[in-house]
């Protein structure tokens, strides 16, 4: 568990395919700042967490794993920040347990509109961790190769190829590209969380989730609030934190005017 700030609005953070819980690192001291405090674990099978080759590793899987997580650390109404893959997690955790979610911020995310077949990264590309590999999809997740430097290819190279990890990211990318067509959440958002707070954050050049997915997502979800982020690729948090930040506190300083309450999200103890 990654963690920073000590604001009472919660922000948990959950990471894409093949990434992990340190990809938000650079953005939470702008978060932190802003009064927020920012929360993000690697997901089963990524990263440093366990691999275990029983676990699901479909979007549902992972949001019954963040549910329990939440609940272990007592925390309730927090506000999900997901990307991609970690989008879809954070809207169906937000239609599962509405006492959990008090908003989303849904960054190049899948799960609201179907993922083009040509769009889809094949799972051999996402879970191969070897050095070449690593840096063909770095370099496609940000917007500038000059942000891939060697010491960045070559630790998550190293994360990447752990025991478990090329099993457990092959299963997971092969599920993300199947249920980024056939387990979209956006009936359910609208049936059951009419009210909720979604903020969509697209990288104007992300390769990932090209940007036409982010204005298809905003006419699906009507009230969803998109914003787009130039010079960005997937991780425009991680490219420009500053700026990022911004938007995330501009969106939920308005929502707060506009319902008369806090959108804050505190813990039980």
């Amino acid at each position: 568990m990654v963690e920073s700030g000590c604001g009472e609005r919660v922000l948990f953070c959950i990471h894409g395919v093949g990434s992990r819980a340190d990809r938000f690192i650079p953005v939470m001291p702008a978060l932190a700042a802003s009064g927020f405090r920012i929360l993000s674990m690697d997901l089963p099978g990524h990263g440093l967490a366990s691999k275990p080759a029983d676990f699901g590793y479909r979007p549902r899987d992972f949001a019954r794993f963040v549910e329990g997580v939440l609940d272990a650390l007592d925390l309730r109404e927090v506000i999900i920040l997901g990307t991609s893959l970690g989008g879809q997690v954070g809207a169906t955790l937000a239609c599962n347990r509405p006492d959990l979610v008090a908003g989303l911020v849904l960054i190049g995310t899948m799960g609201i509109v179907p993922m083009e077949t040509e769009w889809m990264v094949p799972p051999e590309k996402v879970s191969d961790g070897s050095p070449e590999a690593v840096r063909a999809k770095l370099t496609f997740l940000v917007s500038s190769p000059d942000q891939v430097v060697d010491a960045w290819v070559r630790e998550e190279s190293q994360i990447n190829s752990s025991a478990g990890a090329r099993q457990a990211l092959h299963k997971a990318a092969q599920a993300l590209n199947e249920d980024s067509v056939t387990d979209l959440q956006t009936e359910r958002l609208l049936e059951f969380r009419p009210n909720l707070p979604i903020l969509l954050v697209w990288g104007a050049n992300d390769g990932w989730t090209p940007l036409p997915m982010g204005y298809r997502s905003r006419d699906a979800l009507p009230g969803a609030e998109l914003r787009v982020m130039d010079n960005c690729g997937h991780a425009p948090y991680f490219e420009n934190p500053v700026e990022f930040a911004g938007i995330v506190e501009e969106f939920f300083t308005n929502q707060s005017a506009h319902t008369g309450h806090s959108q804050s999200a505190t813990g039980g103890n």
